[in-house]
């Protein structure tokens, strides 16, 4: 599903502020594997990510995702690729304030070809898949931190994507709503998709349903558990 060849991500090349925030980096993730990207800040494991969602592209190298060299697309292409493939689940969770849970649900769906009919039938399904239905009224600033990221996971849901990346999810939260998110992972994972999570918390990558732990530190793959 993913596949990464000899990539490096130089920030500022050829300045005196250059910074090479991914070094040579190889790596295969399967179809349907969770993983999680461990290592300090600093490590390369945002970058990384970056790369795999299509947001950025690397200074050398190649980035195959779900059968595409992402690499290699032209802009318009590669926002599609994005769009189609991969959802995002930010530490920050990104909401629109002001508008509402349904609303920022909604908003991954305006740019693809559907009708009103499927793309009310695509939110209802993410509201009752993460367990917010009843909330969709509400203002995403008027939720608890649990109830922003579960509207947060449902937006990375609701184009159906074969990939979900997560960047240091539980930073922002209690030990409890750590657990349920990940009870959450855990049921993506059941579903097929395949997960990566960028995280220093041992409770993401101690937890069970995790098939891999690749730690990262300058920028490099320094273990895999």
């Amino acid at each position: 599903m993913i596949e990464l060849k000899d990539v490096t991500k130089v920030y500022y090349k050829g300045t005196p502020k250059e910074v090479k925030a991914v070094d040579g980096i190889s790596l295969e993730i399967a179809k349907g594997e969770m993983v999680v990207l461990k290592g300090p800040s600093g490590s390369g494991k945002t970058t990384l990510l970056t790369l795999i969602g299509c947001l950025s592209r690397p200074t050398r190298g190649r980035v195959l995702v779900a059968g595409k060299d992402t690499s290699r697309l032209q802009e318009p292409f590669l926002t599609f690729h994005r769009r189609m493939h991969v959802g995002f689940v930010f530490q920050q969770y990104h909401l629109i304030p002001d508008i509402s849970v349904y609303e920022n649900i909604l908003l991954p769906l305006y740019p693809l070809d559907m009708t009103s009919q499927e793309m009310e039938e695509r939110v209802e399904d993410a509201l009752r898949k993460l367990r917010i239905k009843g909330k969709e009224a509400y203002r995403a600033k008027d939720l608890s931190g649990g109830e922003q990221q579960r509207v947060a996971i449902a937006r990375a849901l609701v184009t159906d994507p074969e990939i979900i990346l997560a960047d240091e999810p539980t930073a922002n939260l209690d030990t409890h709503l750590s657990r349920d998110f990940l009870k959450i992972m855990d049921g993506l994972k059941e579903e097929g998709k395949t997960i990566v999570i960028a995280s220093h918390d041992p409770l993401v990558y101690e937890h069970k349903g995790v098939d891999r732990v690749i730690e990262m530190r300058d920028g490099r793959l320094v273990g895999c558990s």
